[in-house]
């Protein structure tokens, strides 16, 4: 009995080899964007402060600048740091930490600008009689005729930071007076050739052991107590203030 072909089954057909073609995702379409991170924050805002004190410091060791304005990048690039890093995390207490990074970089940065200049200065080389005639020239060219006005001029200039205008007014009758009795005339008659190279060498001796007997307070808490001097001055604090606030205004959405 023969088989028609139409009562054959058809046979199942194969199945495929492979996951059908995967469409690409449409045009212009991106990836989620991460969200916030309040440690990468605070990251960000101590890489910040560290390179911002870094500068500081070199620009006012390497350069002989003295201007106290430059705390205010260190201050810019804390805040910017933990506004990158942090990816606009934007809370007031990462702004608060960022602010107070930026002061601790910078009185950091001022602390060792301070001890380095103390120790160049404390270090350096002992004073030539041809480089004291020299600075008693100069003295004397600043007040010729030894008035009090043009000694209070001088002194002004002397007490004055290099960023900071001369305060006539900050200059007392005292410091005229000390000035006049124990350093002009002095001056005066070492410009003068008065003072002989031999009478000076021996001034100076006398000078240095007097000071080494009557030794009060010691290097480190003299460089204390200036280096508190600048760290209080109002431009500095001024300077400060406004790092502080510029951190805390960069990546805190306030």
């Amino acid at each position: 009995m023969g088989v028609l072909v139409d009562d054959i089954p058809p046979s199942p057909s194969r199945a495929p080899s492979r996951a059908p073609h995967q469409l690409p995702p449409p045009h212009g379409a991106t990836s989620p964007a991460k969200p916030p991170h309040f440690g990468l924050g605070v990251l960000g805002a101590l890489v910040g402060t560290l390179v911002g004190a870094g500068v500081y410091f070199l620009i006012f060791h390497y350069t002989g600048l003295r201007f106290k304005l430059l705390a205010i990048g260190v201050g810019y690039l804390s805040g910017l740091g933990a506004e990158l890093l942090g990816r606009k995390e934007g809370s007031k207490e990462l702004g608060f930490l960022a602010a107070g990074f930026a002061l601790a970089g910078i009185v950091g940065a001022q602390y060792f600008v301070a001890k380095a200049w103390w120790n160049s200065e404390s270090g350096g080389p002992p004073s030539t009689y041809e480089a004291a005639v020299a600075e008693a020239r100069t003295v004397t060219t600043a007040i010729p005729t030894g008035s009090d006005q043009e000694i209070r001029l001088y002194l002004a200039r002397e007490y004055a930071e290099p960023d900071e205008k001369p305060d006539p007014a900050a200059v007392t009758v005292e410091d005229i007076q000390d000035f006049r009795e124990n350093t002009f005339g002095q001056m005066r008659d070492l410009a003068g050739g008065k003072i002989t190279r031999e009478a000076w060498e021996q001034q100076q001796q006398a000078e240095k052991a007097k000071a080494a007997e009557e030794e009060i307070l010691s290097d480190e808490d003299t460089f204390k107590t200036a280096f508190l001097l600048l760290l209080l001055s109002k431009l500095n604090l001024v300077s400060m203030a406004a790092a502080a606030g510029l951190a805390y205004k960069v990546c805190a959405n306030a």
